[in-house]
């Protein structure tokens, strides 16, 4: 079983990870710091789904960091 998290534009994809079962916050956080530089910028919008992950401090610091 493996989980991908991917980073979606109107271009496609323009960045993914897969990892074999299921992903947790520090992989979500490593996920975010080590990608986030390249698909940020003005006019971009960062959308994370209802998952308990994407409530976590450490991912709303980041995203409201970089964005």
């Amino acid at each position: 079983r493996f989980s991908v998290l991917p980073v979606l534009s109107v271009d496609g994809i323009v960045a993914q990870d897969i990892f074999e079962g299921p992903f947790n916050e520090e992989l979500f956080i490593n996920f975010l710091r080590d990608q986030i530089e390249t698909w940020t910028g003005p006019r971009n919008v960062v959308f994370l789904d209802n998952c308990a992950i994407c409530h976590d401090e450490d991912v709303r610091r980041i995203t409201e960091e970089r964005s």
